[in-house]
């Protein structure tokens, strides 16, 4: 038994909202937050992450495991050598090969070299309290510096700072087109303020017209491309699907500007 929140979209029914999902809102056929059991807090191969994205009818997903700085972060080596040995198309999934960054501090500084980042397809930059959580005052100077790295593709789980002050984020982030994530493991939280946090969130991308990417930031291989409650609130607040960047593949080549063919 779902509830409803203040402005009527109902919570905790995934049958109904995949319902919603199926009629009333596009597929999103991408997936560029996936984690793999490099990172020791995440359980599944790459194997099992993209044996999963074919299972739910994807066309791309990004393997973004943790830098190093971070908890059960994944060794430098790792991202040395992904575009080595992980083929760019598995089992008909394109696979991109990426990081979730940590933000170390205020100036921006990410935990992983510039000459590794530029190895990589997609870059995304987060903030992890463990590693480094910018207070209020902090806040702005510290996505500013992030924003303007010409290396960072993606803005990670902004509602993750209950701190955030979305509106500045979300203007530099278009001047300097970069993508903001809304993230599901963020959106499926058993805390209902952080869930609050995330439709503020959606809704101020919606107000200023923000480019986003829908991701799942999948841990298990059983939650790559389920996106399903996002996608309903998505719908919920008429999103346009042209500024959902990840909806297929064509549509985030052209974003990038490439063919990772």
């Amino acid at each position: 038994m779902g509830w409803c929140d203040a402005d009527g979209y109902r919570m905790g029914c995934p049958s109904e909202n995949a319902l919603i999902t199926c009629v009333f809102s596009m597929k999103i056929l991408t997936d560029l937050h996936t984690h793999t059991n490099r990172s020791t807090h995440a359980y599944s191969t790459i194997y099992e992450n993209v044996a999963q994205a074919a299972k739910m009818g994807l066309e791309l997903i990004a393997i973004t495991d943790h830098a190093p700085a971070s908890r059960g972060g994944v060794h430098f080596d790792h991202f040395k050598y992904l575009s080595v040995f992980i083929p760019r198309v598995i089992e008909g999934i394109t696979v991109l090969r990426g990081v979730e960054a940590n933000i170390q501090d205020e100036t921006g500084k990410l935990d992983i070299t510039e000459k590794l980042l530029d190895k990589l397809d997609i870059v995304i930059a987060s903030c992890h309290g463990s590693v480094f959580l910018p207070n209020a005052g902090k806040i702005l100077k510290t996505y500013t510096s992030v924003i303007n790295n010409p290396r960072v593709d993606i803005i990670g789980h902004l509602c993750r700072n209950d701190t955030c002050d979305f509106d500045e984020i979300i203007k530099l982030a278009i001047a300097h087109n970069k993508l903001i994530e809304i993230n599901n493991l963020s959106f499926k939280s058993r805390k209902s303020e952080r869930i609050e946090h995330c439709k503020i969130l959606m809704k101020k991308c919606l107000e200023y017209g923000a480019k986003i990417v829908v991701n799942s930031d999948s841990h298990f291989c059983t939650q790559v491309g389920e996106l399903t409650e996002i996608a309903a609130y998505l719908k919920h607040i008429n999103y346009p699907e042209k500024l959902i960047i990840n909806r297929n593949k064509v549509a985030l080549f052209e974003f990038m500007g490439k063919n990772f063919a």
